[in-house]
């Protein structure tokens, strides 16, 4: 509990990082409105997470005041949050950034996402009110999220 208090205290350039558990998570990008949530999972650790950062912070300013809102989930060590907060300011990270304290054995995949297998990064496309819940788990370059935006209707 000592590291919620660490991190959800923690700013990095005007930027928060808050501490959830999967409830919280889910509140974040489970709504019955038009706004299409793209939920990115990534790891400080992980180098195609790393990698794939420019992509979507250059995502998030072209849909800055949109119906898109992007949200980042770090799967580090919530007991080390200065390594994260370092690496969100760092990457230039603008979008929102959760940490996420889950178990280590990752029995809590399926909560988030039946179709989740494990690997990041990964990324959810999710839309209450058209129902569309999508769960890819590769990388994105650019030009990805507007394919798969364009694919799902969105």
């Amino acid at each position: 509990m000592l590291s919620c208090i660490i991190v959800c205290s923690l700013s990095v350039s005007a930027q928060s990082i808050r501490v959830v558990r999967i409830p919280e998570l889910k509140e974040a990008y489970t709504h019955a409105n038009d706004t299409t949530y793209i939920v990115n999972f990534f790891a400080t650790w992980c180098g195609p997470c790393m990698m794939e950062i420019p992509v979507f912070n250059a995502f998030y300013e072209q849909h800055k005041g949109t119906a898109i809102q992007l949200i980042f989930v770090s799967l580090d060590n919530p007991k080390a949050p200065k390594k994260l907060a370092t690496a969100v300011k760092k990457a230039g990270m603008k979008a929102p950034v959760l940490l996420l304290e889950e178990s280590n054995d990752f029995s809590w995949l399926p909560q988030v996402d039946k179709r989740w297998q494990g690997s990041i990064p990964a990324t959810m496309i999710i839309n209450g009110e058209k129902k569309i819940n999508t769960f890819l788990e590769n990388s994105m370059e650019n030009g990805d999220l507007e394919k798969y935006l364009k694919q799902l209707g969105l």
